[in-house]
């Protein structure tokens, strides 16, 4: 990684808590924030994570200026992304549901979304 907002202890997941059943961040959630940090969040974009989990990707937009949503079908996700904003002293809205349903006629200047893919 050549970005050193994530090579300093990698500052994407330190601090970060999952409740049980939450996926916890992985090399290719670090891989989406350094692409995170190369977009422009100084006009306040608006961006949605859709799968949310720990909240680590929406924490970082928002960490760099972004107004972000963050949507999760599963509560213990939506807790642990609630969570983990309230810890970092960040504004995150995070939903519970279906992202389409819970976002109708919204509209993003971008779209993140990493869901898990990996075998438990």
């Amino acid at each position: 990684m050549t970005s050193t907002a994530l090579t300093r202890g990698d500052t994407l997941s330190v601090g970060l808590i999952a409740l049980p059943g939450v996926y916890r961040p992985q090399a290719d959630t670090r891989l989406l924030a350094e692409a995170l940090t190369r977009e422009d969040f100084g006009s306040r974009r608006d961006v949605l994570e859709i799968g949310t989990g720990t909240g680590a990707l929406a924490l970082h937009a928002a960490g760099r200026g972004a107004r972000v949503t963050a949507v999760d079908v599963a509560w213990p996700a939506v807790v642990t992304a609630r969570l983990n904003a309230l810890r970092r002293r960040v504004p995150l809205r995070v939903l519970h549901g279906d992202f389409a349903a819970r976002t109708e006629g919204r509209r993003y200047d971008l779209v993140v979304a990493n869901p898990p893919y990996v075998p438990a």
